[in-house]
């Protein structure tokens, strides 16, 4: 998954090694494989979070977002904008799931600019 996740550099053996290194055994691979079933068997978990939402939306919020994401598209990016009517997005043209793979100086650049 991880290198489909990274869409602007080649991903060698260096870049795999900190993600490989922890699950290097099948019974510490075991919560990678259960995560993605438990995230959708958390209706009520998730609900509960939706609905509270409410409670941060006048916070302002930076949403920094990978338009070649796998996984979140512009349809998620859109429903966080419209939760959130004080945001600011800065898109990261190219970059895929892994930002921080794939944007890093950008993604500092945004944080230093929206703290500000």
């Amino acid at each position: 998954f991880v290198p489909a996740g990274i869409k602007r550099r080649r991903v060698d053996a260096a870049i795999l090694e900190p993600y490989r290194r922890p699950l290097s055994t099948p019974e510490r691979r075991m919560p990678s494989y259960i995560f993605p079933r438990c995230i959708l068997r958390s209706h009520a978990f998730l609900a509960a979070a939706q609905a509270s939402l409410g409670a941060l939306a006048q916070k302002p919020v930076l949403i920094v977002w990978g338009d070649a994401d796998i996984a979140f598209r512009a349809k998620e990016r859109e429903r966080f904008e419209a939760l959130f009517p004080r945001h600011r997005t800065v898109i990261l043209s190219g970059a895929g799931h892994y930002i921080w793979e794939d944007a890093p100086d950008e993604i500092a650049s945004a944080l230093a600019d929206w703290w500000v």
